[in-house]
């Protein structure tokens, strides 16, 4: 044989070692791709699913609000669209729809889910699911389609006790296979901030001229059964008069209402009677026709029946909140003096409630030295479709007003 060709095309032992760690190394680089990079079967749970949910007992509120009953509203099933699940090999099952998420276990043919909702207060990040609430379990079947039908029922609530004695049927049908996932939680990012510019309100269209002024950035901030978007303490940070935001109902339910309290509440002055004057005129000169969006003929006759309502009632606040689904409205007169009914009666007072007449449904008007209690029934489930958000407004005053 000749050497010098074959030292041309055989390796010596020292490249060959070479070659052998480079081959290695390709080899664990690929492993350790694959411990990020999952590639899943299609026998599996993995996938996005719609669930469909149909009431069968439902809690029947015949309290009288606004001039309806829980019972005068209908229920019917509703279908959310944005449901991931992923199972490993163990059958633990893990998975989210927007703002919640959701684990559970598979035994055969057998799924059982919990459903977890946020923790009440500010949400900063995607909260891990050990520190959120379970507020939903079901137990499934994989039918002979691949997917997922059964019964669920929920967990004691503070916030609606009565929630415990309903119960729903579920169907869940696959609409995709997911054949690879980047990681274990499937969190998808969803913002109800975009939902809230398209809001049906009054209180934005005739007060604000189509002018969404906002009172705080969009923080969501978890109150009861639903979510503050642009805050909940107004005029806010950004404006001193006329700023708006919105509450946001949102519960795992068919589409059926349910009873919402809420305490609205005056806090501390904030500025001065004589710059607020000066605030409010500047508003008209901006926006053209503020005033009179407001029932008033002129910024002049607005200012001469404020002045007077402020001499008569010492500080105060003037805020409202608007049904998008019944347009019902509501009305809340804060003053350090005087008399509640003397405060409604005011006809600074009621030309503001005659404005809103002519685009609510019905108008519910409140005065108060301190704090005031208001109920609604909500629609609180699918997004779009069955759900009822709450605008709400601090027109002006020389206090802040809280809404919980």
């Amino acid at each position: 044989m000749n050497t010098k060709l074959t030292d041309k095309f055989l390796p010596s032992s020292s490249l060959k070692i070479v070659l052998f760690i480079i081959v290695t190394s390709l080899i664990l680089t690929i492993l350790s791709c694959e411990k990020v990079t999952k590639y899943l079967t299609d026998d599996k749970l993995n996938g996005k699913y719609t669930f469909t949910l149909t009431g069968l007992e439902s809690y029947q509120d015949t309290t009288l609000i606004k001039g309806m009953r829980g019972t005068d509203f209908p229920e019917y099933s509703t279908t959310y669209e944005d449901f991931y699940l992923y199972e490993d090999d163990e059958g633990n099952v893990c998975g989210n729809c927007k703002m919640w998420k959701l684990n559970g276990q598979r035994d055969g043919e057998d799924v059982v889910l919990n459903l977890y909702i946020n923790p009440q207060g500010t949400i900063y990040n995607d909260p891990p699911i050990d520190s959120m609430y379970l507020f939903s379990t079901m137990n499934l079947t994989v039918n002979d389609f691949g997917n997922l039908e059964g019964e669920g029922y929920y967990h004691a609530y503070e916030y609606y006790p009565e929630i415990v004695n309903e119960t729903f049927n579920v169907v869940a049908n696959k609409i995709n296979d997911l054949k690879q996932i980047e990681d274990e939680t499937g969190c998808t990012k969803f913002s109800f901030c975009d939902i809230i510019k398209d809001i049906d309100s009054f209180l934005i269209k005739h007060w604000l001229h189509n002018k969404f002024r906002r009172m705080h950035s969009c923080d969501l901030h978890k109150n009861g059964g639903g979510y503050y978007v642009f805050g909940h303490e107004g005029p806010g940070e950004y404006y001193s008069v006329a700023t708006v935001s919105a509450y946001f109902p949102w519960e795992y339910s068919w589409c059926k209402v349910r009873r919402y309290h809420f305490t609205i509440e005056m806090k501390d002055e904030f500025i001065n009677y004589d710059d607020l004057r000066t605030k409010v005129q500047d508003l008209d000169n901006s926006m053209d026709g503020f005033a009179k969006g407001l029932g008033f003929e002129s910024i002049d006759q607005l200012l001469q029946l404020m002045d007077d309502f402020h001499q008569n009632f010492g500080g105060f606040a003037f805020a409202a909140m608007d049904d998008s689904h019944t347009h019902n409205s509501s009305l809340y007169v804060f003053h350090t003096e005087g008399s509640n009914d003397a405060a409604k009666d005011h006809e600074f007072t009621q030309k503001i409630k005659k404005s809103m007449e002519s685009n609510s449904s019905g108008v519910w008007l409140y005065a108060s030295s301190g704090d005031i209690s208001d109920h609604w029934h909500l629609r609180r489930s699918q997004i779009g479709v069955c759900n009822s958000i709450l605008s709400m407004a601090y027109l002006f005053g020389t206090h802040k007003v809280n809404f919980d």
